[in-house]
C-alpha cells in the first residue's frame, strides 16, 4: 500500500469524482479501479488515509461536493 505522501491531488480527485457519484460502494475495489483509473494500492491508501487527505487537498471535497444533488435540497 501507498503511503500519504505517494498519494497525489489527481489520485485524490479521481476518488472523489467516482465517490461524490454515488455509481457504487468505496468498498467495491474492483468497481472503483474500473471508474477512477486507479490502482488498488492507491485506493486502500486513499481509503485509510482519507481525513488526513482532506486536510491536504482541502479543495477537492469541497469542489466535488458542489455536485452532489442533495446539497441543491439543503440536506445534509
Amino acid at each position: 500500500m501507498k503511503d500519504l505522501e505517494q498519494v497525489t491531488k489527481e489520485d485524490f480527485e479521481a476518488y472523489e469524482n467516482v465517490r461524490s457519484s454515488g455509481v457504487t460502494n468505496m468498498y467495491a475495489v474492483r468497481t472503483v479501479m474500473g471508474l477512477s483509473g486507479l490502482d488498488r494500492d492507491t485506493i486502500t491508501a486513499i481509503m485509510t488515509h482519507y481525513s488526513a487527505l482532506m486536510k491536504k487537498f482541502p479543495g477537492v471535497r469541497k469542489r466535488n461536493n458542489l455536485n452532489e444533488p442533495w446539497m441543491s435540497h439543503g440536506m445534509r
